[in-house]
C-alpha cells in the first residue's frame, strides 16, 4: 500500500512528517525557513554568496621613496602614512594633495617642494631608470636647477 496517497498534505512538509511519525525529530532535516511565514523568510534568508571582486589593478607596493630627488625618509615616511607608499602613488598623487601631507606634518617639512615628485614616480615606476637619471641630474632637492 502506498501511504503517500493516504493523506493529504495542508502544509509543505506535513506528508513527510505523518510518514516519519510523531516520535521523529524532524527538526534535524527540515529546514526551519520552511516553515517561517514569508517576511520571515526574507529576512533571515542567507545572502546568496557573490562572486569573487575583480582583482585591484594597482596593488600597494612599498617602494624606496627616498629615490626620488627631495624625498628624504623622514618625508617618505609622511607619505607612507597618508597611503602613498610606492611610486605609481605617488604618480597619481596631486600636487595639492602633497603640499596637503607636508603642510599637516608641521613647519619643519615646509621647505620641501613636490612639484616634480609625481614626474620623477612615474618615471620610477615604468622603469625608465634612463630617463628618472636625466631628470634627477637637472633637480637639486627636487627643484630644478
Amino acid at each position: 500500500m502506498d501511504t503517500t496517497q493516504d493523506f493529504e498534505p495542508v502544509q509543505a512538509g506535513q506528508q513527510m512528517l505523518a510518514l516519519m511519525g510523531a516520535a521523529a525529530q524532524w527538526w534535524a532535516w527540515m529546514p526551519w525557513a520552511a516553515w517561517l511565514p514569508p517576511a520571515v523568510q526574507a529576512a533571515t534568508a542567507t545572502p546568496a554568496p557573490q562572486a569573487d571582486p575583480a582583482p585591484v589593478a594597482a596593488v600597494a607596493v612599498e617602494d624606496d621613496l627616498t629615490r626620488i630627488e627631495g624625498i628624504g625618509p623622514r618625508i617618505a615616511t609622511l607619505l607612507k602614512e597618508a597611503g602613498i607608499s610606492g611610486f605609481a602613488a605617488l604618480a597619481a598623487a596631486r600636487l595639492d594633495q602633497l603640499e596637503a601631507v607636508l603642510a599637516a606634518a608641521g613647519p619643519r617639512f615646509r621647505l620641501a617642494q613636490p612639484a616634480s615628485w609625481p614626474q620623477q614616480a612615474a618615471l620610477l615606476a615604468a622603469g625608465d631608470e634612463a630617463g628618472f637619471a636625466a631628470l634627477a641630474a637637472e633637480l637639486k632637492g627636487g627643484v630644478r636647477r
